[in-house]
């Protein structure tokens, strides 16, 4: 575990890249906090060589910081990015390096408190500030970037999507398929799977993982650093865990190490294209779904040259005026990126054809242009895989969802996110993430400010999620049309998610829970049960 579910790449690391990394943020070492929980009182075994600064970095370590109620901080501190979240902790202690991280879980082990972790802080439901009387352990201080001896880039969990892309590229010309959103931490972002633009060429996050830092909880509740391998025998299993079984189950995650990250395009193409709700009627939006979900099934395969191109369409409620398609494809020749936006004019009426409006722009400013992470406000999500395209009872109901007149909000919408290529060229079970045989993703959401709207705005996505699937139960089941749901994208409303999540590879996160917390250490409404709850 560290930060609970944060939201929202072939080669690299090669010859002639390597050398060491610069490293933004801190760079520090083990330090002390307040008292309350002493974390500085606690002695931590020495952290491996990978773990620790650079030498000649100069300066004093940064140290921990405990800030409970009182303090001015506390507020801000115990609020997540979605609003409707804030929390009453004990403390929330910040810390910025290894040794402090396994100080403050000592110390927190042997009060008796729970311990929750943030990293970015946009877990999307109260998974983390929701700790009365525990501990918030904010690894948000944690950003070191490292290159390791045999040439993998360690980077600590609470780095940001942002500092990775714009560190990663300017110093290797590589990069992490890994989410749009600026300010998301990778420590919930990766252990839950990871996707973004890039992924249909490169693959999903964890794809590229190639090792994880995670301090776990023994049975006889003594606290340590594991350093989980892909292909080590006695923590392949760890590993395996953080590759998809989300945060807030297995431990705190001290830093992922990647191998082989993916060079991105150096130009892209994007393209934002409008249809205007008032030359929308049901037909025509159907037509839209259809050509979509149409091209997409035709052109997600693994090795599909359509895998260079990704699109968000963003289904946004009437009231907002418009229906929009952000598209980015990679390279300067146009030729997919117009074949895909002919695709979506087949059988349009002349009235509704969109507007489109394209830029030509080096990749790491289209990445920083389209970044989602938006305002700190209200919200509510909800998520479902699809490997078809949208039969007709789910267009019906997505069109009478957002264009009901009884509710009025322009921030309603459902995205549906291109998925598929190089996701699905590996099999369900090699990582916890069991969703490999989809062409789209869909993440439902509404935002709001004023607390007194909470169950408006609540119940209109209630309502539109359960109406899309009320043939199988009001949730996207597992079969031939839909693959459950994203665990990046959390929702305390779904009754069977487990499945929804994980597939068939639950009970393999339950024995990987059972070996590595059997004390339950670090749980909240959806972590991973210990085997036989």
């Amino acid at each position: 575990m560290t930060s609970v579910r944060e939201t929202s790449g072939d080669t690299g690391g090669r010859g002639g890249r390597r050398g060491r990394l610069s490293r933004r943020g801190f760079l520090v070492g083990s330090g002390t906090a307040a008292a309350g929980i002493a974390v500085g009182t606690v002695a931590a075994p020495p952290v491996p060589a990978a773990a620790r600064p650079p030498h000649g970095t100069g300066g004093s370590p940064v140290p921990a910081a405990e800030v409970g109620p009182g303090d001015p901080r506390y507020p801000a501190l115990v609020t997540g990015f979605n609003q409707r979240f804030t929390g009453t902790p004990a403390a929330v202690v910040v810390v910025t390096t290894a040794d402090q991280c396994l100080a403050a879980v000592r110390a927190a082990v042997a009060a008796g408190r729970r311990i929750t972790v943030r990293a970015g802080g946009h877990c999307y439901e109260d998974f983390v500030t929701d700790n009365p009387g525990g501990v918030v352990l904010d690894v948000s201080g944690m950003r070191a970037v490292t290159e390791t001896p045999d040439g993998g880039i360690r980077l600590e969990s609470g780095c940001t999507n942002w500092d990775v892309y714009e560190l990663l590229y300017k110093s290797h010309g590589v990069t992490l398929p890994a989410g749009s959103c600026y300010s998301v931490g990778l420590g919930g972002h990766v252990v839950g799977g990871g996707y973004g633009l890039m992924s249909r060429e490169h693959g999903l996050t964890v794809d590229h993982l190639s090792a994880v830092d995670v301090v776990v909880v023994d049975a006889d509740r003594s606290v340590r650093l594991v350093t989980a391998r892909r292909g080590d025998p006695r923590t392949e299993d760890l590993f395996w865990a953080h590759t998809g079984g989300g945060g807030g189950t297995f431990g705190v995650v001290v830093a992922y190490t990647f191998r082989d990250l993916p060079a991105p395009p150096p130009i892209v193409q994007l393209a934002t294209t409008t249809w205007q709700w008032n030359a929308l009627d049901a037909a025509s939006f159907a037509t839209l779904l259809r050509d979509y979900g149409g091209w997409l099934a035709a052109n997600s395969a693994p090795d599909s040259p359509g895998r260079r191109l990704f699109g968000l369409l963003k289904l946004s409620h009437v009231s907002a005026g418009t229906v929009t398609l952000v598209t980015q494809a990679s390279g300067e020749d146009p030729a997919l990126l117009d074949a895909f936006l002919r695709a979506l004019d087949d059988g349009m009426p002349a009235a509704a054809l969109p507007t489109t409006t394209r830029r030509t722009m080096p990749w790491l400013q289209a990445t920083q242009t389209l970044n989602g992470s938006g305002p700190n406000q209200r919200g509510k999500y909800k998520s479902a895989y699809m490997r078809r395209p949208f039969p007709d009872r789910h267009v019906a109901a997505l069109h009478a969802a957002l264009t009901d007149p009884s509710y009025d909000n322009p921030q309603a919408l459902v995205q549906v996110d291109t998925y598929g290529g190089r996701i699905n060229a590996v099999p369900s079970g090699d990582t916890a993430v069991s969703q490999r045989s989809s062409i789209m993703k869909l993440q439902y959401q509404t935002y709001w400010t004023d607390p007194a709207e909470d169950e408006l705005h609540l119940g209109w996505i209630r309502r539109c999620y359960a109406s899309v699937y009320a043939d199988t139960g009001g949730e996207p089941a597992r079969d031939d049309v839909t693959d459950g749901c994203y665990v990046n994208y959390p929702d305390v409303d779904l009754r069977n998610w487990p499945t929804l999540y994980f597939g068939r590879n639950y009970r393999r996160l339950q024995e990987v829970k059972g070996r590595w917390d059997p004390t339950d250490q670090f749980h909240h409404a959806q972590s991973v049960r210990p085997p036989g709850r």
